[in-house]
């Protein structure tokens, strides 16, 4: 699968989710998403700026697909993005 087509899936499932929450009168959702997302992405900048002040080479794209998992899944998913590059970097 190319990036173009991730890049679409992920456009769609974002529009999905922000027509769900204005159909069910919830656009608090959005807004947590939202901030979710932001804290998730300078968290992300802030750990890869401390990793590689430390020499380690873990580090974590900063892009749409961190993001989404960042504000889909919050802390969880900043710890399980870490995880991941940590268990692939070995």
């Amino acid at each position: 699968m190319n990036q173009e087509k991730i890049l679409l899936i992920i456009i769609i499932a974002c529009i999905m989710f922000i027509v769900l929450c204005i159909v069910k009168g919830r656009p608090d959702l959005i807004l947590e998403l939202g901030l979710r997302a932001l804290i998730g992405v300078a968290a992300m900048y802030l750990l890869n700026f401390l990793l590689a002040l430390m020499g380690s080479q873990v580090t974590v794209a900063i892009n749409g697909g961190t993001t989404l998992i960042n504000g889909l899944l919050g802390l969880s998913g900043l710890i399980m993005l870490y995880g991941l590059a940590l268990y692939y970097s070995l």
